[in-house]
């Protein structure tokens, strides 16, 4: 981790409390996938379409679940992430699972996603605050 992410950090958590960490993690995805568009993507070619298409809608959000998630997203992209964050794969999977329909759902407010970064970004962090 280089100076300028351990800073950010620092200062993410300063800016964001207990809600820091979950910061982070969006964002780490973020990159990792190229946005929403394709972290939404990634999960329907691991087969969780259902359930990606109901927190992108308007309906009820389908849950799933940590198992899930590190198929979808595949281990080794997943273990890369953890070690970023300072966190088991098992941990990491399981607050994707935990937050990842309802950060969806927020995002897409209209139930489409939007392909602009800036937006997604700005909205997360309303949403963290």
């Amino acid at each position: 981790m280089g100076l300028f992410d351990s800073v950010a950090g620092a200062m993410m958590n300063k800016v964001m409390g207990d809600k820091g960490p979950l910061a982070k993690l969006a964002m780490e995805l973020f990159q990792q996938y190229g946005g929403l568009p394709g972290i939404l993507q990634a999960l329907k070619n691991g087969g969780l379409t259902e359930q990606v298409d109901s927190w992108v809608g308007t309906g009820a959000n389908q849950s799933v679940n940590a198992q899930q998630i590190g198929a979808a997203l595949g281990s080794s992209v997943l273990a890369g992430l953890a070690g970023k964050l300072n966190m088991s794969t098992d941990e990491l999977t399981g607050k994707i699972a935990e937050h990842l329909p309802d950060v969806v759902n927020q995002l897409t407010p209209n139930g489409a996603v939007e392909n602009n970064p800036a937006l997604i970004m700005s909205r997360l962090m309303g949403m963290l605050k």
